[in-house]
């Protein structure tokens, strides 16, 4: 039997793939960091390369063009739209409604093995808003560099692939990985840390296609979160 929700949201993922490919191909996969006039990372010890605060460069460029481009493409409607509020207290970055299902996205810019997903409990609470509804969850990696480009000897990022994977995929009723942040609470929760997924751990954890649905990842986010 043809599991309908699983095809709907890999549809999507191939869909948003695309896109994101032919965003950043506008560009040669090279993006210019400039204010004003200025190349902020001209500079090989600049301030930015080891801060959050690219991250969230990175991700504000890609949601601005996703908002666009998914306006004006004439292939499959999935529109993408960017959430409410700051995306510092949310565990997704945009999201795209469905005809039943709301698929949320969280890009991660990845310089070398990122494998934080987000906070558990903010996950949980994203997740499991409004359970009727039945949703996704994409997490869109952009892995990146930062290299002198041989164009016009400018340093850049180079964007040098991307890649993606939807939670429902992952097996996590045998256990999962976290890091232990605590974001500011005075008493430490462990769901306040972030979750993690490596690749391997994605490999070793996959679940079957008849059994990736939102009803088990929710089930299995209410273990985690300790719910």
């Amino acid at each position: 039997m043809a599991n309908r929700y699983y095809s709907a949201i890999e549809d999507f993922q191939k869909e948003i793939e695309k896109y994101v490919t032919e965003i950043f191909k506008v560009y040669g996969n090279e993006l210019l960091l400039r204010l004003e006039e200025y190349n902020l990372l001209a500079h090989d010890k600049n301030c930015l390369e080891s801060s959050t605060a690219f991250g969230y460069i990175i991700e504000e460029f890609l949601v601005s063009k996703l908002e666009i481009y998914s306006k004006s493409h004439t292939g499959k409607e999935y529109k993408i739209q960017r959430t409410d509020g700051s995306t510092t207290t949310s565990s997704y970055d945009c999201f795209s409604l469905l005809k039943d299902i709301k698929i949320l996205v969280n890009i991660k810019a990845d310089k070398k093995n990122n494998n934080a997903i987000a906070a558990i409990n903010t996950l949980y609470e994203d997740y499991i808003q409004n359970p009727e509804k039945a949703k996704a969850y994409l997490t869109l990696k952009i892995h990146y560099s930062i290299k002198k480009s041989h164009r016009d000897s400018e340093r850049k990022i180079f964007v040098d692939k991307i890649s993606s994977f939807f939670l429902e995929e992952i097996d996590f009723s045998k256990g999962h990985k976290q890091d232990h942040r605590n974001w500011s609470e005075k008493e430490y929760k462990s769901e306040s840390g972030r979750l993690q997924v490596s690749e391997s751990f994605r490999s070793e954890r996959k679940l079957e296609k008849d059994k990736i649905s939102y009803e088990n990842t929710k089930k299995m986010l209410k273990r985690i979160a300790n719910k």
